[in-house]
């Protein structure tokens, strides 16, 4: 059978690139936990928690599946090239493998420990269901979006530090993981304002404006620098204390490429900083990154991803 890229369609559909702060997210909290051990058998059934992770890839993976479906409007007013917004991939199939994804990774978790199980089962509470559909359709308002983010970046936390044994008496430390997630999700808000605003998706951006969005971010950001070096959480304070200058700059200028360009310097840098714990986590960013740019190349004459403030 000739081998045809339209294949891969069912694979970037899962936006590999959004997977970047998912992991981060859990290495970080992985090596959080492995440095405050509980003492004791954390998992009825032990297993290499890198699996965990995986399974988590496979979760979210479903999540932005729905996401995608139910953003098809906002997205083609936007003009992303997300592969359900614009046909490559049908609803219908859309649905299936979201449905696939989802359930093989809730069987594993909970398979794996009860605690593991119900931390994904919150996950996909949030940010696939109220998030999405209706009554609450969280991602249609301002705060909703942020509650989404700042939950679901401390649930990953969580879950990578239970991963690592820690014990739960300290899983204080989610706190700077949820408050450094929304810093930069309000920035995410910016670029698709105009098409939000059309189709009555009224995010922070939309409804509070671009200097009232980036001022707050910047409260956020110096908040997170500012609590990592209290609390002495090296991992998060070094790579936001280098980024922050970003964020003022963002928010003396109030331009948007200015604070798209904190926001990617903000991935990478607290990935790099990740990376030097994990040493073979520098391959599968570089890997992903450049599989993403020669599907998107080959597949559709589009540059994407890009490093660019744009």
């Amino acid at each position: 059978m000739k081998f045809s890229i339209q294949w891969l369609d069912y694979l970037f559909v899962l936006r590999p690139t959004l997977f970047y702060p998912v992991w981060t997210f859990f290495l970080a909290g992985l090596y959080g936990g492995s440095r405050f051990p509980i003492g004791t058998d954390q998992f009825t059934h032990p297993v290499p928690s890198l699996w965990i992770g995986l399974a988590l890839t496979l979760l979210m993976g479903g999540v932005y599946i729905i996401n995608q479906i139910h953003d098809v409007d906002t997205d083609r007013k936007n003009g992303r090239l997300f592969l359900v917004a614009m046909g490559a991939v049908s609803h219908r199939v859309a649905y299936i493998e979201a449905i696939l994804l989802v359930g093989m990774s809730l069987g594993f978790a909970f398979w794996v420990d009860f605690l593991v199980g119900f931390g994904f089962l919150t996950l996909l509470l949030f940010a696939g269901i109220l998030y999405n559909f209706p009554p609450t359709v969280w991602k249609n308002h301002p705060f909703g979006g942020i509650l989404v983010n700042g939950v679901g970046g401390m649930l990953i936390y969580d879950l990578g530090w239970i991963s690592g044994g820690g014990d739960q008496e300290l899983s204080w430390r989610i706190l700077l993981y949820g408050i450094a997630g929304v810093a930069v999700f309000l920035y995410t808000t910016l670029p698709d304002m105009k098409g939000d605003a059309h189709t009555g998706k009224i995010t922070f951006a939309v409804r509070y404006g671009i200097p009232k969005t980036i001022f707050y971010g910047w409260v956020l950001e110096s908040i997170v620098v500012l609590l990592a070096f209290l609390f002495h959480e090296w991992l998060l304070f070094i790579p936001s204390v280098l980024v922050w200058p970003l964020f003022l700059w963002a928010f003396i200028r109030k331009q948007i490429p200015d604070a798209l360009r904190a926001i990617k310097c903000s991935v990478f840098a607290l990935a790099g900083a990740v990376c030097m714990k994990f040493p073979w986590y520098t391959i599968l960013i570089v890997a992903i990154f450049f599989f993403t740019k020669w599907y998107y190349k080959k597949r559709f004459h589009f540059d994407y991803p890009s490093l660019k403030a744009s």
